[in-house]
């Protein structure tokens, strides 16, 4: 796999304990590219570069493919930064030690390097369980948890009184800004720092000097470490440093609670994600002594990968600050003084594809040393790391939503070939789905698919025997029942890490390429066809993202439901080098595809009989007309079963009103705000899924259902007695089944209304 690295670093082949031939390979740096024998005693290779990426390979006698690697932290020693790569080949062992290879670089008093291991939560998680001093909220549903407990609701009360709900939240909600809560001092925020540093040695006459290592050269980096010494720290906050009793909390007993909640929060390895690490610079009520609130300017540092068992290393050089105003007066003047502050940092995980929309941001950490270990956690239900294959299927998942059953090798379109169960998710054969996984961020019954639907799974088999075929090319077919196969035909991008700072850059297109393939067993035939990028990232050491590898096409399922919502087949196949097809790299679904909108509206809310009417829908009644019937008319449904529920409901205002509905006869009789609901508690997985058309079962009709009502006996009148004027309200409400494999499962909530103005003459 491949590391990130960033900065000046020299290379050595530290050690070889293998059979297989080695090799490592660097790409995108400023020089230094190129792919080096994995063997002790080479020359050392000498790499510059903002960023770059480093892969070891291995020979298993098929051909050089990746080895997976993991990072050993780095060390500082002499006024060096030194850490190993460790590798394990395509071998029997897993002893990580076929070849390490050591990477070091001269410091410099401005650089930083960060490491750390990286992982995503999930479960009963009310707050991040990494930071130990703090307790951090990270997203809305965990604040929503936290309220729930009068510790800490009383104090979110207090530091962030304008992030209590009620506040409106749309679906899905806005970017979450992280709660911070200090537990371990009696401050919001601790006081920002500098370091003080002294020279001890003086650079010759020559300040470009050169570190000859190996054929290339780096130039040292200005104010190298070992020609300082670190004197002091400075506090930066003066008088600011003392607690504001606004800010003030019941730090022990929050501290207690804390260890008192025994949630269930299980953690998995953040592998392979990238991350963007960003300098935090607080804002001014921050400063002030203020709590965390995320609006402070930002600047970008830089990206890290994560290897295989979620561990980075990152490394950033901060501009030097030789005049800091609030300690110059404590430190000598001259150039024998450097003031070093120490920077606040945060990470950004972003969308892959579209790299300035964040998906989550960490809790900065403050104050950070030159070298720190910063461990991160981030909730699964917002980042998701990329999976590796171990004998998986073409199909894994679809968005969030796991995949399990057999694979359909066979491209059988019986239903016990089409039936996917397992994973606690249920694809039935329909191409309906059932979602009871908790991974897939919610739980749904029987709905169907619409919008962008994600096509991820196993193009590439991490344990592949020597001499196992390679999927080089993939086709994806469809078709509905009855009709012949189609080849898809979309367009599909991947982007390169080495490219992620190309202005509007969207990434490298994969496919659809016209390729000559086997398809059928036919002979070769010119096809619409896409490249495999997971074989190679694993095999040929093309830096493709790895974030979203396994995704390998983005259905826009409108596409092939063709303007009538039903089951549509979708067959993938994988095709060697030759373009002949790979033994079972074969793989065939139903997807139920309902993109139609509902049939869904209120209107026709009037009067039967002639009254006095006003603009703005006002009437104006005598005591005769107080009972003058009124009808409306109304629907909720879907022809294909996919409504989940609907509500029709009036209201009165200043007091509620009881009416008597006379028509439809199967809602008859007194109703007093719930004017009639309906669902079908029956349309679960287990009951086969038979659906819910809405109002087209209930009535009969796929039109309007037309609804007539007056006051009841009891009421005696639109208006009390004691009421000159009152307002009328009706709301339809209704929710549909259909998921991309993102969302709730629940589409909606659709929304009507009509309001009219009673005033007595």
């Amino acid at each position: 796999m491949f590391i990130s690295m960033q900065g000046n670093w020299s290379i050595s082949v530290k050690s070889k304990n293998a059979a297989f031939p080695q090799r490592f390979t660097v790409i995108g740096a400023s020089s230094g590219n190129g792919t080096y024998n994995g063997v002790v005693g080479a020359p050392l290779v000498n790499v510059t570069g903002n960023h770059w990426l480093i892969a070891i390979q291995n020979d298993p006698g098929s051909g050089f493919r990746q080895s997976d690697t993991r990072i050993k932290f780095p060390t500082i020693s002499a006024g060096m930064f030194r850490f190993d790569i460790e590798s394990n080949d395509a071998g029997g062992d897993q002893d990580f030690n076929d070849l390490v290879l050591t990477c070091s670089s001269a410091a410099s008093v401005s650089d930083y390097v960060l490491y750390g291991n990286v992982t995503v939560y999930s479960g009963n998680c009310i707050f991040n369980p990494c930071r130990r001093r703090w307790v951090v909220i990270d997203t809305y549903k965990q604040l929503l948890d936290a309220l729930k407990y009068d510790k800490l609701k009383e104090v979110i009360e207090k530091l962030y009184p304008e992030r209590i709900p009620p506040i409106p939240q749309p679906d899905p909600p806005p970017f979450f800004s992280p709660l911070m809560i200090n537990i371990g001092d009696d401050v919001a925020l601790p006081p920002r720092i500098a370091n003080v540093y002294a020279r001890t040695n003086f650079p010759a006459a020559d300040t470009t000097a050169k570190a000859r290592k190996g054929k290339e050269e780096i130039a040292e980096p200005q104010n190298l470490l070992s020609d300082f010494q670190l004197t002091g720290t400075r506090n930066l906050s003066g008088a600011k440093t003392i607690a504001s009793e606004r800010y003030m909390i019941d730090k022990i007993g929050l501290a207690k609670l804390k260890d008192s909640i025994r949630f269930i929060c299980n953690t998995d390895p953040g592998n392979n994600l990238t991350l963007n690490f960003v300098e935090y610079d607080r804002s001014s009520s921050e400063l002030a002594g203020g709590p965390y609130i995320g609006n402070g300017n930002t600047s970008m540092l830089g990206s890290a990968i994560t290897d295989m068992n979620g561990n980075y290393i990152f490394r950033f050089t901060q501009s030097l600050s030789e005049m800091v105003h609030e300690v110059e007066e404590d430190v000598a003047g001259g150039e024998n003084s450097l003031v070093q502050v120490r920077p606040d940092v945060l990470v950004r995980i972003t969308d892959s594809f579209h790299p300035t929309i964040t998906l989550f941001e960490s809790a900065p950490h403050f104050n950070i040393n030159q070298l720190q270990r910063l461990d991160f956690c981030f909730p699964a239900d917002i980042v998701r790391p990329s999976s590796f294959c171990f004998n998986g299927n073409l199909v894994g998942s679809l968005g969030n939503i796991f995949i399990g059953g057999n694979q359909n090798t066979s491209a059988s379109t019986s239903a016990a070939a089409l039936d996917r169960n397992g994973y606690n998710n249920h694809l039935r054969s329909t191409g309906v789905i059932s979602v009871h996984n908790s991974q897939a961020g919610f739980s749904i019954d029987c709905a169907a698919w619409k919008g962008l639907v994600d096509l991820k799974g196993c193009l590439f088999n991490l344990q592949r025997k020597k001499g196992d075929a390679v999927i080089r090319y993939y086709t994806i077919r469809y078709r509905k029942p009855g009709n012949g196969w189609q080849f898809v035909n979309q367009q599909y991008r991947h982007p390169k890490f080495s490219k992620r700072n190309i202005p509007f850059y969207s990434g490298d297109v994969t496919g659809p390429f016209n390729t000559s393939l086997n398809v059928d067993g036919s002979g070769a035939v010119v096809v619409p066809a896409y490249t495999n990028i997971q074989a190679e990232v694993y095999l040929d050491g093309v830096d493709w993202e790895f974030s979203n590898l396994d995704r390998y096409m983005q259905l826009n399922s409108a596409i092939y439901e063709a303007g009538t919502p039903g089951k549509v087949y979708f067959l993938i196949e994988g095709y060697d080098e030759k373009g002949n097809l790979v033994p079972n790299a074969r793989d065939l679904i139903a997807l139920y595809i309902n993109n139609r909108p509902i049939e869904f509206g209120l209107s026709g809310v009037e009067f039967i009989s002639p009254l006095e009417t006003l603009p703005c829908n006002l009437y104006k009644m005598t005591a005769a007309e107080m009972n003058t019937p009124l009808r409306l008319n109304f629907k909720a449904n879907d022809a294909w079963g996919f409504i989940n529920d609907y509500a029709l409901s009036m209201s009165k205002c200043p007091s509620d009103v009881e009416v008597n509905v006379t028509i439809p006869l199967s809602i008859a009789g007194n109703k007093t705000g719930l004017l009639k609901a309906g669902s079908n508690a029956s349309n679960t997985d287990a009951n086969g899924c038979p659906g819910y058309t809405g109002t087209l079962g209930d009535f009969g009709t796929t039109g309007f259902v037309s609804v007539q009502m007056q006051p009841s006996a009891a009421a005696g009148g639109w208006l009390q007695p004691n009421e000159e004027f009152a307002v009328v309200s009706f709301g339809l409400t209704a929710n549909m089944r259909r998921t991309n494999g993102y969302n709730s499962g629940l589409e909606g909530t659709y929304q009507a209304s009509s309001t009219f103005y009673i005033q007595r003459k």
